[in-house]
């Protein structure tokens, strides 16, 4: 389940909301959209049909995105132990903005948005079936922990993908991850994220 917290500006800690009904209309203040959207089973990236599976997402995605000029999609997966994802994480937890949109639709797996706000920052967890389209110019990150298992659609204004301009703002230190999962379970009491309930 996914959950948001919300952190002041020198990146306290300061609540938590763990109910659909109460994260997307926080999220809409910034812009921000949210919602989940159960795509059904993905094949393979390298399966034979993976590609038409890939273009004809467009269809059902359409609507979430409808106004953003989304034009190009991909499709990015990571495991456990894949070679790269250090210096691939390194780019994605650096705070950076997009020049055009960016909507994500989680189809396996979790990965955390901190997203920049006027008074602080949100920390917004997303897990299988949970997507989430960011407007152009937020200021925000990614992270997938230190033994990352995502698998993600992505819809992206730019034709040539995935293209990130650095935001240069001073931040405080955010919890990562691994971290931000951690102290989520400490203060709720669960076990697991899947435990989550309104």
């Amino acid at each position: 389940m996914a959950a948001l917290a919300l952190f002041d500006a020198a990146g306290q800690w300061q609540d938590t909301l763990v109910c659909e009904h109460r994260i997307a209309p926080w999220l809409q203040g910034l812009g921000v959209s949210w919602g989940v959207l159960h795509l059904g089973p993905a094949p393979e990236p390298d399966a034979p049909g993976a590609q038409a599976w890939l273009q004809a997402q467009q269809v059902p995605l359409a609507s979430l995105g409808q106004g953003l000029g989304l034009h190009h999609i991909d499709r990015v997966r990571v495991n456990p132990g894949q070679p790269g994802w250090p210096a691939l994480r390194q780019q994605f937890t650096q705070e950076h903005r997009h020049s055009e949109a960016e909507l994500r639709v989680f189809l396996a797996g979790a990965g955390l948005f901190t997203v920049r706000h006027p008074e602080g920052f949100v920390g917004l967890l997303c897990e299988a079936g949970d997507w989430v389209a960011l407007p152009a110019g937020l200021a925000h990150s990614f992270d997938a922990g230190a033994e990352p298992h995502f698998d993600a659609l992505r819809l992206l204004g730019q034709a040539e993908g995935w293209v990130a301009q650095p935001s240069g703002l001073p931040r405080p230190e955010l919890p990562d991850f691994d971290t931000f999962v951690s102290q989520l379970l400490e203060q709720t009491g669960y076990a697991s994220p899947d435990d989550l309930v309104c």
